[in-house]
């Protein structure tokens, strides 16, 4: 039987790895949407027949997704995007039609349903101002398709064993992909503050690699400080070995600073009677920085980093003062909704003086998430994303205070920090466009109450077990 399920399985993977390669072959030569439509079609099959092997597919390439562009028409991370719209396609789909048969749903409503739909109304309704609105409506239907992801893991990520699934589909790719790039990195290491030290690796630039890789590493440090109970603790050290040096190989301040406040939280989070944990992690954080300081040129390098930072002779800070005012113009001239989803980077251009003749291959951004939010969505659109944010942090804490096993805890407290440096990161950057960070970002978002009912059904059935026992 179990050999029959997979082989199965295995016949729908394959059949769909066709239809990518036949999409790929025929994109390259032709400029038509056919390609698209093709691997759309297939993708919404090969989703339709089953769901979870596409959500885990989908886990699996995302680190390995590349930009496939047809020429004035549109661009799309294959295989990441097709997958991701055709598993909120048919989620959506499987809920109308449980609306239409009122079939019963005993799961709770989404935690954050009413932020999150408000969030995606105000996307839309920021077309009224935008410069192009068939480009405004583009990127809200895809960026709404990131946002609902959310819901599609909330529903899909039901006990402890789909946990277990998630981690497997999910850790060894990034470990691979941060392998990879760390070898293109010390490849290039004459380059390894700028951009073009990533051509050849899974990653654009080292913004998206930092931020991806602390994902993994954060999530990794809360598993080995939160849970007591038994587990394979020589693999985690190994993931945390792997991601750390990934962490160690970034040049971002962004990531730096992102990453220092959310192992700050993680510690607060081990409160009293723990202080060994908290001596023994900063002693080896301050261990690792000092062999890290001590290799030549290192220390030099990284000095010469964070001088730079208040810099505003520098050319990335002058560039990003520059993008933030943009924002705040565009923000003051329609304060309200906005100009529009999309619209700084069809408004905005590039000072000649600081990029010389580079034009920017993809779209601009405003170089901090929150002010691109102001700018594009209006100040609705902003209380909205702020209240999206805090909305998650005061589920966590809540839950917190009521769960008391350390698996749960540490899954929990892992996907917080995570969220927590990506919103400190966001104040200098914005990286939810990209899918690297944007279907990680949105996951959690649904990740986080699906882990808190499983831990609170978990903790139930313990209580009425020893009731019984009684």
């Amino acid at each position: 039987m179990n050999l029959g399920k997979s082989l199965k399985h295995a016949n729908r993977i394959l059949s769909f790895i066709v239809c990518i390669v036949f999409g790929i072959i025929l994109g390259i030569h032709s400029e038509s949407p056919l390609a698209v439509l093709c691997l759309l079609f297939a993708t919404g099959l090969f989703v339709f027949l089953g769901m979870e092997l596409a959500l885990y597919l989908l886990l699996i390439c995302l680190p390995f997704s590349f930009r496939y562009i047809i020429p004035n028409l549109l661009e799309i991370q294959t295989p990441t995007e097709p997958l991701l719209g055709m598993l909120c396609a048919v989620y959506l789909l499987k809920k109308i039609l449980d609306f239409a048969l009122r079939r019963q749903q005993n799961k709770p409503t989404f935690p954050f349903l009413l932020p999150l739909c408000l969030f995606i109304g105000v996307t839309f309704l920021s077309a009224l101002n935008t410069p192009d609105l068939f480009g405004t409506l583009k990127g809200a239907i895809r960026y709404t398709t990131y946002i609902l992801f959310c819901l599609v893991v909330y529903d899909m990520v039901q006990q402890r064993q789909d946990l277990k699934r998630f981690f497997i589909a999910s850790f060894p790719s990034a470990a691979i992909a941060v392998i990879w790039t760390i070898i293109v990195l010390i490849i290039h290491i004459d380059q390894w503050q700028w951009t073009s030290a990533f051509r050849g690796s899974p990653f654009t630039n080292y913004s998206v690699y930092g931020a991806f890789t602390a994902i993994f590493f954060l999530i990794c440090l809360s598993r080995l400080m939160f849970d007591n109970q038994q587990y394979d603790r020589v693999m985690w050290f190994g993931w945390i070995i792997c991601f750390g040096i990934g962490l160690i190989m970034c040049f971002s301040r962004g990531v730096w600073l992102s990453v220092i406040v959310a192992v700050g939280f993680m510690l607060l989070q081990l409160g009293k009677g723990v202080t060994h944990k908290k001596i023994l992690f900063v002693g080896a954080a301050c261990l690792v920085l000092l062999l890290c300081l001590s290799l030549p040129g290192v220390y030099s390098a990284l000095m010469e980093r964070i001088s730079t930072t208040v810099d505003l002779n520098y050319a990335s800070n002058r560039a990003r003062i520059m993008r933030w005012g943009q924002a705040i113009t565009m923000f003051l001239d329609s304060p309200i909704l906005g100009k529009g989803y999309g619209a700084f980077a069809m408004l905005y251009e590039e000072d000649v003086s600081l990029v010389g003749s580079y034009v920017a291959q993809y779209q601009l951004g405003a170089h901090s998430e929150y002010l691109q939010v102001m700018a594009e969505l209006g100040i609705i659109g902003l209380v909205v994303w702020v209240w999206l944010n805090l909305a998650f942090l005061h589920y966590g804490f809540r839950a917190l205070k009521r769960i008391e096993d350390g698996f749960y805890r540490s899954i929990i407290v892992g996907l917080m920090a995570v969220e927590i440096s990506l919103m400190v990161h966001f104040v200098v950057n914005n990286l939810l466009n990209g899918d690297a960070i944007g279907v990680p970002f949105w996951c959690i978002y649904g990740l986080l109450p699906a882990v808190v009912q499983i831990a609170e059904r978990a903790k139930e059935k313990m209580t009425q077990e020893s009731e019984i026992h009684v």
